[in-house]
């Protein structure tokens, strides 16, 4: 935040890292001078030029994986246009996990991984639970050739595709997913799959779930809904 900054014309210049971390509010105290406006401008452009850049990236990346699925009729340039759909699209799930399976990048892993997240890929669980579990946490290159390391993503992709994909033959092992505490925050995911369980056991576990601290904000947040 750069609420410490003086409004006052004479303050100190703004670096190129401030100017990158403006906020709206920012903009609203702080009169820029025009060579933070230059400046400024050539970052937003920079930003511009990367987003473009890394947007190729992905496209490329996923081409193996587009290549496939419109070779079996689907008009699609991304895996996130599935994701993005309301057709039903069982043909495409094999080539799905294959392509889950390949050691892409975060973002198209996630990608891949929440358009696993229908009912017609309920036969997959087992291999879901598996990259589920095995997916990394925290920050790393989501992206091929980025040069930050950001949050990566897959992970919640596949808690989403895990928890869309389980019954009530799975609920134990669902249950047993949520309840452990190195899967991290992706856990709140799961909470949708066992929520949504008619068996005994789901609403059992709800209220176990209830006390872990990863996961009381959002069990709470359903009570107060009712």
């Amino acid at each position: 935040m750069m609420s410490k900054t003086p409004r006052s014309s004479s303050r100190s210049p703004l670096t190129s890292e401030e100017l990158e971390r403006l906020t709206a509010d920012d903009f609203v105290r702080l009169k820029l001078t025009e060579d933070e406006k230059s400046r400024l401008r050539e970052i937003n452009k920079a930003r511009e030029q990367e987003r473009v850049e890394r947007a190729a990236r992905l496209r490329d990346e996923e081409k193996p994986t587009v290549t496939e699925l419109r070779n079996l009729g689907w008009n699609v340039n991304s895996v996130w246009d599935l994701v993005n759909t309301s057709d039903r699209y069982e043909l495409a799930i094999p080539i799905l996990l294959k392509h889950l399976a390949l050691p892409y990048s975060d973002r198209t892993r996630e990608g891949i991984a929440r358009a696993l997240a229908v009912p017609d890929a309920r036969y997959a669980w087992p291999t879901l639970v598996v990259e589920y579990r095995k997916a990394p946490m925290g920050r790393g290159v989501v992206a091929p050739g980025d040069a930050k390391e950001l949050p990566l993503h897959a992970k919640d992709g596949l808690a989403v595709a895990v928890s869309a994909t389980a019954t009530d033959a799975t609920i134990e092992e669902l249950i047993a997913l949520a309840r452990d505490p190195s899967l991290g925050e992706s856990r709140v995911l799961l909470l949708r799959g066992i929520r949504k369980s008619k068996s005994p056991l789901a609403k059992r576990a709800i209220q176990d779930l209830a006390s872990d601290p990863t996961l009381a904000k959002e069990i709470a947040s359903w009570r107060r809904a009712r």
